[in-house]
This record gives structure tokens, C-alpha cells and sequence, in this order.
């Protein structure tokens, strides 16, 4: 004869349903589920009264010597000060007596720790895993998930329902991050570092469910009798339980799991290292995902230290990353280290940084004679005399090496760009993103070393330029045009977008974008033959390239 809970009663009975509180009858036939249902619909007073009945009716056949003949209203709350160990004042401690008694028998408190405290950010990739299969993927929002399959936020339980195991009703074991790391094993870790108030914890013996001093777990709520547990006296550093020693050794053994591998669990690296350093996937929202990620698996995770399969490259051209360990499984690239200097994905992405290193080098070019006659029939058309007019146009990109002899051509550039927008501002600082997209500079996490900056000039004087990036033979955008204000109506940058749609002609590019307001978008349709792209190629292209977005316009694009 002992004492059980709901669920190992259930147990003895020969039940798997894991449901016990619909199978538990009292004697007035009456289940457990529907003494919770009065519960919850009672108000506070008959509340009290029915519980007492319902403990009156166990005490019959079992009473404890800890609550017989004690009536709830009239217990008082003593407090006396508590014995404290050196290391942990606030969690390895004795504590009193207090007015109510509390066992836990499931530390319920555990796995919301990885939900509190932006351990977790927001967009943190999700994924339900059997038997080293993901039966369904979701991201970390609030207090719960947002579930791709019916696109709401709900909780792990739930999530594990549309899983399609309910009744498993194990979801932190079950739900992993995108390297590797279950949802409870990040609980475990979390306990061990978090700190918790004595309050918080059993005001009963987990052993013997007696009264008294008890020491407390730096792990869990559970309390206990140090004569209970065989200790001789107070442990000074941090102390655990049995149950909790038992979770800590069986974690030690996480990374064997198939599905911890199947989730992308990299044997001999820390997935909570990871997490702290934000090496994992981060899905911004479910309509605009970010562009980062391995474009062969499509995985966010990586490695920063040292070299290995999980190890991200990037294209010095298009842009996207790549493991080292899918670049070998593709039979693309066997690397052994990182290289030195730029480094290219495929031969096409070298042959466009080649052909595009040599139009900067090769400086100014003449403009063909037919866009020349375009040009003397806009002259023409406003009654202005065509006398030495020496047009040409070329390609800069604000390398170190040569900058400094190209920088006053720039900063001209950038004036251009000023004199058409306001300053493009980002982040806290509100630097204008201009200046780096003209000289192709980098800024925090905006990588704008990729662009190049087309400017047509006339008797040395700049007046249009346009700024892209090419990312490989799939698009080249162009975020930026602008003319002089004095030069607009000329022809100028009709001229300019010629000779970079020909040069796009020949690197082999298949699409140009742009983003166009409302006010120019007809003229690039009618005047350039541009068409409104359709939002679902607009979300593939964003998801594969870092395309520049700008509030208030469409993205156009042409073959």
C-alpha cells in the first residue's frame, strides 16, 4: 500500500490513455475531471466548501499526520529567520514552517524558463522531430510558436497536437532548435543559471511529505529533509537533487539523439554557446523571410570557431552562403580551409567579377554613335546648339586601392544622388545610406561592398549616374538613379541606362530590378519596357538575395 499519483494510479490499472482524470471515479460517480469542471465554475465560496468535503471524504480512508484535524481557515503564517548556505543565500537554504503545504510533483516552472528573459529571440526557428523526422516547423514568438500550418501563435502542447502526438505529452523533448538543441535541454541549462527565491519552493518534504526545515533545491522546487536525503550537513555551493542529477546525466547524452542530429546537432559543438552568440536560424516574419541562411540546405545555422562542415563561406559576387560540408555533398567545392582573398561559388560568379573589375579599370568609354544621335535630337528638339559635346560614361566601385584618384568623382555622384532624394537614413545613428551605396561600403549588418556606381559624364562633368549590384547571372538591381535637376529632359540617363543594360547584356545577367515610386513607375514601363514583378517571384528572389527594399514603391523588373 502507498500512496500514487493520478497518473501512476492510472499506471497500476493497466491504462496507457494518459488521461486519468477522465477514468478516476469517486464513489458518488463522479470522475476527477468533473470535480475540476465544479472547481473552475464555483465561486470562491462554494469553491472552499467543496474541497473541504472532497478532503473529508479522503481523510476517511487515508488520513496524514500532517493535515488530520487542521482546518485550512485557521492555520497561521510564521516566519522565523532561515539557516543559509555561504555559497547561495536566496536558494540553498533551510526554510521554516509555513501555513500551507506543497509537493511538487512535476516542476512546472522549468520549461518556461526558456521563454522568459529573450534567451530565445523572437524568430527562432522551430521544428517537432520523431524518430529523426520534422513533422512540423514553427519560430519562437512571445510565450508560444507560430505554427506554419495554421499560421497562429499557440503553445508547445498545441504545437505538439498539430504534430500529430497529443498524446505524447512531451513537447519540450520533442521540439528542437535549428542546431540541435531541445526546448527542455535549454530548460535544464537555463535552471542552473537562474536564480531562484525560496518562496517559489515546496513547503513540504518531497521524501517523507513532512513539515520542518528543509533544504531547498538550486534546481527545482522540491524541498527536503536533510535526514531524508542521508546528508550529514548544509552543502555550501549550489545543490541538486536526485531528480535533477538524474535530467543533468541524461542531457549529457543529447547529442547521440536521432533527432537532435536530424534537427542539426553537431557532435563536440555547445548548441547553447550557439544560442548565446545567436549562431541560429532567426525567421524575421512568415512573409519576408531574410535572405542569410546555406543556399543548399536553406539552414541559418553556422560555426564561428574554427573550420568545419558548418562552417559558412560567402560569394565574393552573388552574395550567398554556403557550408563548406554542402559545398562537398554537392560536389561543388572542397575546401580545407578558408581562403584567402575573394572567393567564388561557380565560374560564372568569377568570370562577372572579372568582366566587372576591368570596366572599372578601363575608365572612361566613348558613348556608341547611335545613342550620340539620340542625344543631338534632344538638342535639337529644345533649340539648343550641339557644340563640343564629349559625352562618356564608365563604372566605378569604391575599392581602397584606387580610391583616393576616384574620390572627388564620387563625392559628385553622391551630390547628383542628393540634389534627386533626402538622405536614406538607418539605424539609431541615422547615418544616410547614400555615400556607402556610392562608394561601396559596408555598414554593421547593410553589405554594400557589391555595388558599383554608372555615371555618364559631359565635358567631364557628371550628370546622371545609377548604382547596382549584380548578384551572379540570376539579377542585377539598381537602387538608385538620378539626374542633375539643370540636365534633366536631355537624354542623359537614357543614354546611361543603355549602356548599362548592354553591359548587363553581356555579363550574362537574366534580370534587372528596381524598386520605382508610384510617380516613375509608368515611365519605366512605357519608356524602358519594366513590368510590376509578381509578389511571389518579389519573396523567392528576397529569400536567396539581400535585395534593397524601400517603403512606398513597386519592385519592377525586365528579361
Amino acid at each position: 500500500m502507498q500512496v500514487v499519483t493520478p497518473n501512476q494510479f492510472e499506471l497500476h490499472a493497466g491504462s496507457l490513455n494518459k488521461r486519468p482524470a477522465d477514468y478516476i471515479y469517486l464513489e458518488n460517480g463522479k470522475s476527477l475531471r468533473n470535480i475540476i469542471s465544479e472547481c473552475n465554475n464555483a465561486n470562491l465560496k462554494s469553491r472552499s466548501i467543496e474541497c473541504r468535503i472532497s478532503c473529508s471524504q479522503v481523510e476517511a480512508s487515508h488520513t496524514t499526520p500532517i493535515e488530520k484535524g487542521v482546518d485550512a481557515n485557521k492555520r497561521s503564517v510564521e516566519v522565523v529567520s532561515l539557516q543559509k548556505s555561504s555559497y547561495n543565500a536566496s536558494n540553498s537554504s533551510l526554510q521554516s514552517t509555513k501555513s500551507q503545504g506543497k509537493i511538487t510533483r512535476k516542476d512546472l516552472r522549468l520549461h518556461k524558463l526558456v521563454f522568459q528573459n529573450d534567451f530565445l529571440p523572437d524568430g527562432t526557428e522551430l521544428g517537432y522531430y520523431v524518430q529523426g523526422k520534422k513533422l512540423l516547423s514553427g519560430y519562437k514568438q512571445g510565450f508560444g510558436i507560430f505554427c506554419y500550418c495554421c499560421k497562429t501563435e499557440i503553445s508547445p502542447s498545441q504545437f505538439e497536437a498539430h504534430a500529430g502526438f497529443a498524446s505524447r505529452r512531451k513537447p519540450y523533448l520533442n521540439i528542437y532548435t535549428s542546431n540541435g538543441a531541445s526546448l527542455h535541454e535549454l530548460s535544464l541549462t537555463l535552471s542552473r543559471t537562474s536564480q531562484f527565491s525560496t518562496d517559489e519552493n515546496d513547503d513540504l518534504c518531497s521524501v517523507c511529505h513532512g513539515l520542518g526545515n528543509l533544504l531547498c533545491c538550486d534546481g527545482c522546487p522540491r524541498a527536503f529533509h536533510i535526514e531524508c536525503i542521508s546528508l550529514t550537513s548544509i552543502p555550501q555551493n549550489k545543490w541538486y537533487c536526485n531528480y535533477c542529477e538524474d535530467m543533468f546525466q541524461k542531457e549529457k547524452f543529447a547529442e547521440r539523439n536521432p533527432n537532435a542530429i536530424a534537427a542539426g546537432r553537431v557532435p563536440g559543438v555547445d548548441p547553447v554557446e550557439q544560442i548565446t552568440n545567436r549562431c541560429i536560424r532567426i525567421v524575421k516574419t512568415l512573409d519576408s523571410q531574410d535572405s542569410s541562411g546555406c543556399a543548399l540546405c536553406r539552414v541559418h545555422d553556422f560555426c564561428k570557431s574554427g573550420f568545419g562542415p558548418r562552417t559558412v563561406i560567402i560569394c565574393d559576387q552573388c552574395e550567398k552562403e554556403f557550408h563548406v560540408g554542402c559545398l562537398k555533398g554537392h560536389k561543388m567545392q572542397y575546401l580545407k580551409e578558408l581562403p584567402v582573398g575573394d572567393w567564388f561559388c561557380c565560374p560564372d560568379c568569377e568570370g562577372i567579377n572579372c568582366a566587372l573589375k576591368e570596366a572599372v579599370e578601363a575608365g572612361e568609354k566613348k558613348l556608341p554613335d547611335s545613342l550620340m544621335d539620340v542625344l543631338k535630337k534632344k538638342f535639337i528638339e529644345k533649340d539648343s546648339s550641339v557644340i563640343n559635346l564629349d559625352v562618356t560614361w564608365r563604372v566605378f566601385n569604391g575599392r581602397k586601392s584606387y580610391l583616393d584618384e576616384i574620390r572627388p568623382l564620387l563625392s559628385k555622384a553622391v551630390s547628383v544622388f542628393h540634389e534627386q532624394f533626402d538622405p536614406i537614413c538607418y539605424g539609431e545613428h541615422k547615418q544616410d545610406l547614400i555615400p556607402h551605396m556610392v562608394y561601396g561600403r559596408n555598414l554593421k549588418e547593410k553589405e554594400f561592398g557589391g555595388m558599383y556606381c554608372a555615371v555618364i559624364s559631359v565635358n567631364s562633368t557628371i550628370v546622371s549616374c545609377a548604382v547596382f549590384r549584380v548578384f551572379g547571372k540570376d539579377v542585377v538591381e539598381v537602387p538608385l538613379v538620378a539626374t542633375c535637376k539643370d540636365c534633366e529632359g536631355k537624354g542623359y540617363f537614357q543614354c546611361l541606362y543603355f549602356c548599362m543594360e548592354r553591359f548587363f547584356e553581356e555579363l550574362g545577367v537574366k534580370n534587372i530590378v528596381l524598386p520605382a515610386a508610384e510617380e516613375t513607375g509608368s515611365l519605366w514601363m512605357n519608356k524602358f519596357g519594366f513590368s510590376v514583378m509578381l509578389q511571389e517571384k518579389l519573396n523567392d528572389l528576397r529569400r536567396r538575395y539581400a535585395l534593397m527594399n524601400f517603403a512606398g514603391t513597386s519592385v519592377l523588373h525586365k528579361l
